[in-house]
């Protein structure tokens, strides 16, 4: 129970920081998804079980404050969610690159699936412009964070108690 109270509230944490980065910054187009990166890291770490509940929970809580139509994004951080584990077990933890490149690739198909399921973008929309100005470069700056997050995990993890690596 304390593990579900602790990862919660690192996933109410990652939204204010997600929530605070587009009001202190107003002008940025791209404002990376914590909530998606906590989500594939978990996946990848700890197995698809574990990383749908925390996508479920982390999805509602950006529909309840983000999206004006609440649904959206609980079913597609599900999905992404089940998708990203099955990079699970299939890699030495010492590979750094297989997280970012798993989180690139789940912010290409979680942004992919939010578009085709809020409807006013459904054909109003031009794929090929927002893939190119929109979803890559917000996938490469998931990644990128990805990367750095994942390797202070790791260093972490390899620390014992007297701080000795």
């Amino acid at each position: 129970m304390k593990k579900y109270l602790f990862n919660i509230s690192i996933l109410i944490l990652l939204l204010i920081c997600q929530l605070s980065i587009a009001i202190i910054f107003p002008s940025l187009k791209l404002i990376p998804d914590f909530i998606l990166i906590f989500i594939v890291i978990r996946a990848i770490i700890f197995g698809a079980k574990d990383a749908m509940i925390y996508g479920a929970i982390g999805g509602l809580l950006q529909d309840v404050f983000l999206a004006s139509f609440i649904g959206l994004f609980t079913p597609v951080k599900i999905a992404v969610a089940f998708l990203a584990a099955l990079l699970s077990g299939r890699f030495f933890p010492e590979n750094l690159l297989i997280p970012p490149l798993g989180v690139f690739m789940a912010t290409v198909v979680h942004e992919l699936l939010y578009l085709l399921l809020k409807e006013n973008y459904l054909f109003s929309a031009d794929y090929l412009v927002l893939i190119k100005e929109i979803i890559l470069p917000l996938a490469a700056l998931n990644a990128l964070i990805t990367f750095f997050v994942y390797l202070i995990y790791f260093l972490w993890g390899r620390w014992d108690l007297s701080g000795q690596a």
